[in-house]
Parts: structure tokens; C-alpha cells; sequence
């Protein structure tokens, strides 16, 4: 078999598809996109002034976590800030914390074996002491 030499010819890639490609890329980019102004063109502007500073309100207070586990006996102890409860001396100390702060919230942090019962008790500590944010942690669990 025999190949004329010059019926080759150089190998040349056409970039004519690639580029409206690019441009269709852009436009539909250009089209779809929302532009925002933006709120503050003017930033050359003068504040006015005041002539008393101005009261800021406190930080939310830290909410006071009662952590409930089951001793031996299904006997419940509670604990808060290291230090352990019953639940009369839980009612001072969380009705001390609604008069220091009107916001107070408290988080239960209940063993999963502890009985409901040693939980509506805190919670029945919270209703005695005025508290009405209260709320109990779970655990997430993610299902595969």
C-alpha cells in the first residue's frame, strides 16, 4: 500500500464549539444571577449624636443545668455545678437564680435509666421557684 505524503494534512482542533459553549456558560450565569445594591453607597456620612449613652440590656443569663443519674435502688441524685442536690435545697438555689435574674432558664440533663418521675420532680422545682424556661436534652442519634 502506498500513502502520498501529501494527501496528509496537519491535525487541527476546531475551537469554534468550545467557545460558544463558554458563552452559553456565561450568559446563563449572567441571566440566573441576582445582582444586590448595595445599602450603604454613601459611606461618607456624619452620626448624629446623643446626648446620653444608652442603656444596653443584659446578656441572657446561663441557663443552670440539673443533671438527674440513677444510684443503685433506682434512687435519683441530682447534681448541679458539682455539687449534689435535693430537691428542696433545689428549689432555693433555682429561686435564688429567678430573683437575681428574671430570664433564668434550666436544662435537664436526665440518665436515660432514670425513671420520669425524678424528672417532672425538678421540673416541679422549677414551677415552685417561678421558672418557666425549661427545657431537657436528648441525645441525636443519626440513622444510617
Amino acid at each position: 500500500m502506498k500513502f502520498d505524503k501529501e494527501a496528509w494534512e496537519p491535525l487541527t482542533i476546531d475551537m469554534t464549539p468550545l467557545v460558544d459553549c463558554i458563552f452559553a456558560i456565561i450568559l446563563f450565569l449572567l441571566v440566573t444571577s441576582s445582582f444586590v445594591d448595595a445599602l450603604e453607597q454613601d459611606l461618607s456620612i456624619e452620626l448624629p449624636t446623643q446626648g446620653s449613652m444608652v442603656k444596653v440590656q443584659a446578656a441572657p443569663a446561663r441557663p443552670i443545668v440539673v443533671n438527674v443519674r440513677n444510684l443503685p435502688g433506682n434512687r435519683p441524685y441530682y447534681h448541679v455545678e458539682n455539687e449534689h442536690m435535693t430537691l428542696p435545697k433545689l428549689t432555693g438555689l433555682l429561686s435564688k437564680a429567678r430573683m437575681a435574674r428574671r430570664d433564668q432558664s434550666v436544662v435537664i440533663r436526665g440518665d436515660r435509666n432514670v425513671k420520669w418521675e425524678h424528672i417532672a420532680a425538678v421540673m416541679g422545682c422549677c414551677a415552685q421557684a417561678g421558672i418557666t424556661k425549661v427545657s431537657a436534652t436528648v441525645e441525636i442519634r443519626e440513622t444510617p
